[in-house]
């Protein structure tokens, strides 16, 4: 599979692929014109110091507008700022790639970093997924993932993202897009989900927790320990059904995300 035209995707493949996004305002608008078929991705960083930390820097650069349609903070969050063409790549070259052409082609990614302070777990992580996600919707390996260094590094003296091992970077990736996941991830299926998901079912749980919680139990009968909170193990059969409605809730929530994912949508 191969995909030609603007990333409106992009936002989605994230998520599913376990990485906090948030959508930058006018993301799906912004761009220098319409992508050409796309190849893969090309790794930067920024060069800010700690603790910086700004999308819209890369959403609307003073000087070059859109330059790289994703932003990913220190702590691994992925803000989507545009879709259409970044110029982000400049002059360059790369097997498989036109010379001084890669900015049409390609999808940008600029992690917060100067470049010497080293990378973070939940940083690196976050690049790997977002570099699987994306290759794994244009149907590439993780070839297709260079650093900037490696396409400008003769051309332009670039040396981004520093510290980064791309031979390492690139089998961390291939490995997710094989089914191997050598970074786990610690937000669970949440993060799959977008806030209003989010939100959604954290309520429910919140909510069955305190029905749960406010039953006292009968006198004389003293508190199991499996329910150390000290509320209560005794249900009514108006609980019970409030519970099985939000599982079942939840659960037609999670089959419908499955499916989608499954789909490529």
């Amino acid at each position: 599979m191969t995909w030609t035209g603007d990333p409106v995707w992009l936002a989605d493949v994230l998520r599913a692929e376990g990485i906090k996004v948030v959508e930058y305002p006018g993301w799906k608008d912004r761009g220098h014109g319409d992508m050409g078929t796309i190849w893969g991705v090309v790794a930067h960083h920024t060069g800010n110091n700690p603790p910086g930390n700004n999308p819209g820097y890369i959403a609307n650069h003073p000087s070059l507008g859109l330059c790289s349609q994703i932003h990913l903070s220190r702590d691994g969050v992925a803000t989507v700022v545009g879709v259409g063409v970044a110029w982000h790549a400049g002059s360059g070259s790369y097997p498989g790639l036109p010379t001084n052409g890669a900015n049409e082609r390609t999808i940008g990614i600029e992690a917060e970093n100067n470049g010497t302070e080293g990378w973070s777990p939940a940083q690196y992580d976050a690049y790997v997924r977002c570099c699987a996600a994306i290759l794994r919707k244009v149907g590439q390996p993780a070839s297709h993932a260079i650093g900037h260094k490696e396409w400008a590094g003769a051309a332009q003296g670039k040396w981004d993202p520093g510290g980064m091992d791309m031979n390492k970077f690139r089998a961390d990736i291939q490995a997710r897009l094989n089914g191997t996941n050598p970074n786990p991830n610690p937000g669970g299926f949440l993060m799959a989900l977008n806030d209003d998901q989010q939100k959604t079912i954290l309520t429910a749980a919140e909510r069955i927790n305190g029905v749960v919680r406010s039953r006292k139990l009968p006198v004389g009968q003293s508190d199991p320990v499996a329910y150390p909170h000290g509320g209560a193990a005794v249900l009514d059969a108006a609980d019970g059904a409030f519970i099985v409605g939000k599982i079942d809730g939840l659960k037609a929530s999670v089959d419908a995300l499955t499916a989608a994912i499954k789909a490529g949508k």
